[in-house]
């Protein structure tokens, strides 16, 4: 009985240990680190230790990776607090084979590191099963699907909305605008599992526009909404044109890190096949002032 209890206490102790140094995944929002009295803006890459203070603002979140441990660990709840009492009270994480964590941390941390020209870039590095189908023709499948679509709210695989907030005075915007308006994206990720999201422009003319727009490695990292948190996306902020016109949005969500950019191709009808893709749409008339 004795060596049972010992054995479950190693167990828990093991659950609950926290490598002694995080990368930071990403961000979204306001999140910095106490450096020197000073607070500095974390980035994507940086590293931090158990002892250091971190503030999260309101709507914005930060991912880590514990590479020791294997686990990717959101902190989405708003304030001010050392790593290891973050960590302790985290919303959730998730635990990732430590091949991906690996690699994960290395495209981070190494500037150098080769553009990912493909969604399958993963797969094909670390020597894992292919897939025989195309992420990205899959992915464009689905949006094309959801835009042909005559009802207004698409069928979506994955539990995600977004609204578009005005910059000036944080109101969100129903079914008009007029011209010259600054807006930003807020997104709600209502499912038990994390999403990288993007949000598709398309104005009166059929022209395409990603919202948010991919980093120069295409890692993603920082479209990244935890599950059951809201994050706002103030710092990619983006104006209607002041032009009599309708431009149509649409959210786009994965489970996994894929190089949106391949949106701005041609959408054509696919195979039938699919990808679970979380889809969110809405139309806004814009009036010309």
């Amino acid at each position: 009985m004795r060596r049972l209890v010992v054995i479950l206490m190693i167990a828990i102790v093991a659950l609950s240990a926290v490598g002694k140094s995080l990368t930071v995944y990403s961000v979204t929002g306001e999140v910095k680190k106490r450096v020197n009295g000073k607070w500095v803006v974390l980035v994507s890459g940086n590293t931090l230790r158990q002892g250091d203070v971190v503030s999260v603002g309101e709507e914005s979140a930060l991912t880590v990776l514990d590479e020791d441990n294997c686990k990717m660990i959101y902190l989405t709840e708003r304030g001010r607090k050392s790593v290891k009492e973050w960590v302790k009270g985290a919303a959730g994480s998730k635990s990732l084979t430590r091949q991906y964590v690996s690699y994960l941390c290395r495209q981070l941390v190494n500037v150098g590191s080769t553009k990912m020209s493909h969604p399958d870039t993963y797969m094909q590095a670390t020597a894992t099963v292919y897939r025989s189908l195309s992420t990205d023709s899959l992915l464009l499948w689905s949006v094309s699907h959801a835009l042909s679509a005559c009802d207004e709210v698409p069928h979506s695989d994955l539990d995600v909305t977004f609204d578009l907030v005005t910059s000036v005075d944080n109101v969100t915007v129903n079914r008009e605008v007029t011209g010259d308006t600054g807006c930003y994206v807020r997104v709600c990720n209502n499912a038990a599992e994390h999403v990288y999201v993007n949000v598709l422009n398309i104005d009166t003319e059929g022209n395409k526009y990603l919202v948010l727009p991919v980093d120069e490695l295409s890692l993603c990292a920082h479209l990244l909404v935890p599950p059951h948190t809201t994050v706002a996306f103030k710092s990619e902020p983006f104006v209607f044109e002041n032009e009599t016109g309708e431009e149509s949005f649409l959210l786009i969500a994965t489970r996994e890190p894929v190089d949106f950019s391949v949106l701005m191709n041609p959408f054509t009808e696919g195979d039938g096949k699919k990808i679970d893709t979380g889809l969110s749409r809405k139309t806004i008339i814009v009036n010309k002032l």
